[in-house]
């Protein structure tokens, strides 16, 4: 296995950790401040922004020279991919 996919394994798994334990924390926030209050829910504006965002993020990582595809995710490119390329252009 090459040091960049694992570089890249190693940032996913501390992301996982850290994405469990925002969630913990939203629940522990939800408890405290009562669950019979909803929220509002995000507005579109909000809901396309963290999408454009999310989408920049990708774009990044695959002109670094790694795959975003689904097929070969984090794994070093030696040429375009077509695949990523489609999976960039979703909106």
């Amino acid at each position: 296995m090459s040091n960049s996919n694992q570089e890249l394994k190693t940032i996913l798994r501390e992301m996982i950790h850290e994405l469990a334990e925002l969630k913990t924390r939203i629940t522990e926030l939800e408890k405290k401040l009562g669950a019979g209050e909803e929220e509002p829910p995000l507005s579109d504006a909000v809901k396309i922004e963290l999408q454009a965002e999310s989408y920049e993020h990708l774009g990044r990582i695959y002109y670094e020279g790694y795959h975003v595809c689904p097929i070969a995710f984090g794994e070093r490119r030696h040429e375009q991919c077509l695949f990523c390329l489609v999976f960039l252009e979703r909106e």
